[in-house]
């Protein structure tokens, strides 16, 4: 009965999280090695603290550095918490006149989603699923605007200036080398950018003397 009232309020199949009674997932992006990038839940105000409470320190002390998911829909997903300062924390209440009580919305997402790092050229871009079974969510936009977000964190994470009219042709090249990787997730999906090799300069020159980046564009 509880889960179908959150059900209500999101209008999506939810996961439970059994670390912590009481809480109630509905998007979750890992990355390939299976540590968070993105997590929405919902729940009573006082689970979500403890959730907080825990994930803030050790195992020795009761700590979570792990999380597992598990939901009618899809198959249990594993996630590995450690190192929970890396994590931004954005939590939302519900209207308390609401019929649900006191319900609270939390965000658990790694800081390169917000802010490339610039030193280590790392960076993570999420995007919304469009499909029947997991609609456009979260505020995050479709492909065009996808690719258009893509190419703005790549040209504020990448040390070398790109021009604009290069995106085409910089966006395939750098998925080729495999310094730009999609992440499939539940509710959303992500894109990493990993740009720290020291052949990103060789390939951009590369196209450059091929012809195929130029200072200005073909008509």
């Amino acid at each position: 009965m509880r889960e179908k009232c959150f059900l209500d309020i999101t209008g999506m199949a939810l996961m439970t999280l059994p670390e912590v009674p009481g809480i109630f997932a509905d998007a979750v992006v890992t990355d390939a090695n299976e540590a968070l990038v993105f997590l929405s839940l919902w729940g009573r105000d006082t689970a979500i603290q403890e959730l907080l409470a825990r994930l803030s320190v050790s195992e020795r002390e009761g700590g979570l550095e792990q999380l597992s998911l598990a939901g009618p829909e899809h198959q249990n997903v594993r996630i590995h918490t450690a190192n929970a300062d890396r994590y931004i924390k954005i939590t939302g209440r519900m209207p308390k006149d609401n019929l649900f009580g006191a319900v609270t919305q939390l965000w658990l997402y790694d800081q390169l989603v917000t802010e490339p790092d610039r030193v280590n050229r790392k960076a993570i871009l999420l995007h919304g699923v469009s499909s029947h079974s997991q609609p456009l969510s979260h505020g995050m936009g479709a492909d065009e605007d996808k690719e258009s977000r893509l190419w703005q964190r790549v040209c504020q994470t990448c040390h070398l200036p790109l021009l604009d009219h290069w995106r085409d042709t910089v966006l395939d090249a750098f998925r080729k080398e495999g310094w730009i990787q999609d992440l499939s997730g539940i509710g959303l999906n992500g894109i990493t950018i990993d740009l720290g090799s020291d052949d990103v300069e060789r390939v951009v020159g590369s196209l450059i003397l091929e012809g195929r980046l130029s200072l200005l564009q073909a008509a």
